[in-house]
C-alpha cells in the first residue's frame, strides 16, 4: 500500500467491550502486548510455574465471566480447586466515576468545586494519595535486587514529583473556581429544560387543530322538545295529613 502511494487504512476503533476486557485482564495481572494491528495479553514472563499459571488464568476467566463476558477456555489451563471469587464490587476507578458524572451535570460552580475537592484535598485527596503511592512504590522497587531497579525507582520519583506539581496547580484552579460562585449560563438553562420539557412545535399545532372530544360523563342532557308529549306523572299518593 505504501509503495502505491495510498494512505494507510485507519485502525478501527475498538469496541467498548474489548476495552472492558482489557481492564479486567489488567487487574488480573496480565501484561498487555501491542503489535502492528494486533493486541493481546500474556502472563508475566518470569511466571514459569505451571501451578501459578493455571491459577492466574483461572482468576482471569472468573473475573471476565463475573463481568458478563462469554469466555471459552481449555479446561487443562484452569485450576478447578480454586474457590470462585467473591463480589469484587466497584473498582476504585468506577467509584471515582461519580465525580465525572457530577461535573458533567453541574449547573453551578459549587458542584464542580465539590467534585474537585475530592481530588485536590490536602493530605487525603485522591491526587495526594496517588503521589504517595508512586513514591512508596519507588522505595520498594529500589531494593528489589536488579541493577536496573534504581533507574525505575528514580523514574517513578520523577513522575511523582511532576504529578505533585500538577496537583498543586489543580488545587489552585479549584480555589479560583470556588471564588466565582456562580451559575453556568448554558448548563442552568439545560437543567431547566430537562425538568420542564417542551412539546415539539408540530405536536402543539396538531393538538390545536384537532377537534376536542366531548366527555360523555360531563355532557348535560338536552332539554325535551316542546312538541313532545310531557311524560305522564305518577298518581299522587294519598296524603296522611288530617283534613285532606
Amino acid at each position: 500500500m505504501d509503495q502505491l502511494g495510498l494512505p494507510p487504512r485507519p485502525e478501527p476503533r475498538r469496541p467498548a467491550h474489548e476495552s472492558g476486557a482489557d481492564a479486567v485482564l489488567h487487574r488480573a495481572g496480565f501484561v498487555p502486548v501491542v503489535l502492528f494491528r494486533e493486541r493481546f495479553h500474556r502472563l508475566p514472563s518470569a511466571m514459569t510455574d505451571p501451578v501459578e499459571q493455571r491459577q492466574m488464568a483461572t482468576r482471569a476467566v472468573d473475573m471476565l465471566q463475573a463481568e458478563g463476558f462469554d469466555v471459552s477456555c481449555d479446561p487443562s489451563l484452569l485450576d478447578p480447586s480454586l474457590p470462585p471469587p467473591g463480589d469484587q464490587g466497584l473498582s476504585l476507578g468506577d467509584r471515582l466515576g461519580h465525580l465525572t458524572q457530577s461535573i458533567r451535570s453541574a449547573a453551578h460552580t459549587g458542584e464542580v468545586v465539590a467534585a474537585l475537592s475530592e481530588l485536590t484535598a490536602p493530605g487525603d485527596g485522591v491526587l495526594q494519595r496517588v503521589v504517595e503511592t508512586l513514591n512508596t512504590t519507588a522505595d520498594w522497587w529500589e531494593g528489589l535486587g536488579e541493577p536496573t531497579d534504581p533507574h525505575y525507582a528514580n523514574r517513578l520519583r520523577y513522575i511523582a514529583q511532576k504529578f505533585d506539581s500538577y496537583a498543586l496547580d489543580v488545587r489552585s484552579m479549584r480555589g479560583e473556581l470556588a471564588d466565582r460562585h456562580t451559575d453556568h449560563p448554558g448548563r442552568l438553562q439545560a437543567r431547566v429544560d430537562q425538568f420542564t420539557p417542551q412539546e415539539p412545535a408540530a405536536s402543539r399545532v396538531a393538538a390545536a387543530l384537532a377537534v376536542s372530544p366531548t366527555p360523555r360523563r360531563t355532557t348535560p342532557a338536552a332539554p325535551p322538545s316542546t312538541s313532545a308529549a310531557p311524560p305522564s306523572l305518577p298518581p299522587a299518593r294519598p296524603s296522611s295529613a288530617p283534613g285532606r
